[in-house]
């Protein structure tokens, strides 16, 4: 597939130097509209009305694995989500930023300064004009106020618990394991498609460490282990920072200056 110039070399270079990057009207109105709509009716499917949410959203509860966390709904492969995965607009944003901010061509590690160190990674030459899509699941949030709402109540000493709350932030990998041989996957770029637009306050957002990935290689979490004794409070010992599976949340406390 031969790719297409989406991205200004103004854009690519915002991608390099913050590694996040907002790209507007990739999807054209006609596609939004129809995303939107198949999204509705994917939803009706499972009993949930978007036009009446406060009656019905509670069936958003048995879609989500995350118990709400994100507002993440396990919804993989309907088509109207499949055609946006697979514009090919999306994919050629894509696959400029590949080219631009990852080792593609044999370069070694030992080829890059501290600047561009970001771009190694241990699995060779790639053709970055090809691609597989990992299709992930959904984010699908409502107004707080209905989750509330939506939720549960106060029992004795548990405190209510919203339908949907924000995910914290988090990285989908093991740090101190990156390109581990047990890794399922090696995911350099994520792309999040948004189908509304959030652009006033508390209307939904998604927070970023701009700049970090340039850090990534040399970080040492602080307190990457975390001393644990033994129920009878003699013995201890050190285990490593809660990292289940490919995800690690950043602790508000230890890992504070990343998010500064």
């Amino acid at each position: 597939m031969k790719v297409e110039r989406v991205l200004s070399q103004e854009q690519i270079d915002t991608f390099l130097e913050q590694g996040v990057l907002v790209v507007d009207n990739i999807l054209s109105e006609s596609q939004v509209k129809a995303a939107n709509e198949g999204l509705s009716r994917t939803l009706a499917e499972h009993g949930v009305d978007v036009q009446h949410l406060e009656s019905t959203g509670h069936a958003l509860r048995a879609l989500s694995s995350t118990n709400g966390s994100g507002g993440v709904l396990d919804l993989f492969y309907p088509e109207w989500k499949m055609k946006v995965a697979s514009n090919p607009r999306l994919f050629h944003a894509t696959s400029q930023l590949w080219q631009a901010a990852y080792c593609h061509d044999g370069e070694t590690r030992e080829e890059l300064d501290e600047e561009s160190y970001f771009k190694w990674h241990p699995y060779g030459p790639f053709d970055y004009e090809q691609g597989f899509m990992y299709i992930d699941r959904i984010g699908y949030r409502i107004p707080t106020d209905i989750a509330k709402q939506l939720g549960s109540q106060k029992t004795g000493k548990n405190k209510p618990k919203p339908l949907q709350r924000s995910l914290t932030p988090h990285l989908d990998c093991c740090p101190n394991d990156l390109f581990s041989a047990t890794a399922s996957k090696w995911r350099p770029i994520q792309c999040f498609v948004s189908l509304t637009d959030n652009l006033e306050p508390n209307t939904g957002g998604f927070e970023a460490a701009l700049g970090f990935h340039k850090e990534f290689h040399k970080w040492k979490r602080p307190d990457s282990t975390i001393v644990k004794k033994s129920v009878d409070g003699r013995q201890e010992c050190l285990v490593p920072a809660p990292c289940i599976g490919e995800y690690t949340h950043i602790r508000p406390k230890e890992d504070a200056y990343v998010m500064q």
